[in-house]
C-alpha cells in the first residue's frame, strides 16, 4: 500500500453518506517554534467532502486520509496544465501581437480550461477520494 496523507478533522455535516469534514491545514513552517515571530507561518480551515455510509454525527472527531498520489494529481490539474497552456498561448501570440496583448491572451486562455474543470467537477469527486475513520 502506498503512502497516505492523514489529517484530524471535525464533522460539520453528515447526511445520507455525504459527510463534510473540516480540517486545519498548516503550512510547513506553522509547526516551527519561531512561528510567532515569523509572518510566513499560516493556517487555513478546509472543508473536505467524503462519501461514507458509516454512523457519524456532527462534531465527531475523525481521521481523514487519502493516497499521497492525490496531491500530485491535484498539482498537475491545478498548476502544471494551466502553466503550459499559458506559456504556449503566450509564445504563439507574441508572433502576432504586442507583449501586453499576448500577456492578456495568455491569462484569458485559462478561462476555458477552468470552465471545463468546473463542468467535470463530479468526475473529479470520484477521482479524489478520501476516507474517514473515527478517533477512538
Amino acid at each position: 500500500m502506498g503512502e497516505t496523507i492523514e489529517h484530524t478533522g471535525i464533522i460539520l455535516s453528515a447526511d445520507n453518506g455525504h459527510i463534510k469534514v473540516q480540517i486545519q491545514q498548516n503550512s510547513a513552517c506553522a509547526a516551527c517554534h519561531a512561528n510567532g515571530a515569523c509572518s510566513a507561518a499560516d493556517t487555513a480551515d478546509k472543508v473536505i467532502e467524503v462519501f461514507d455510509n458509516g454512523d457519524y454525527h456532527v462534531g465527531q472527531l475523525v481521521h481523514l486520509y487519502g493516497a499521497s498520489s492525490l496531491g500530485m494529481k491535484a498539482v498537475f490539474y491545478a498548476f502544471l496544465i494551466p502553466f503550459f497552456i499559458m506559456v504556449v498561448v503566450l509564445f504563439v501570440s507574441m508572433a502576432y501581437f504586442t507583449e501586453l496583448e499576448s500577456g492578456l491572451y495568455a491569462l484569458l486562455s485559462l478561462l476555458p480550461y477552468y470552465v471545463v474543470l468546473f463542468f467535470f467537477r463530479k468526475s473529479f469527486r470520484k477521482a479524489f477520494v478520501f476516507q474517514i475513520k473515527p478517533i477512538e
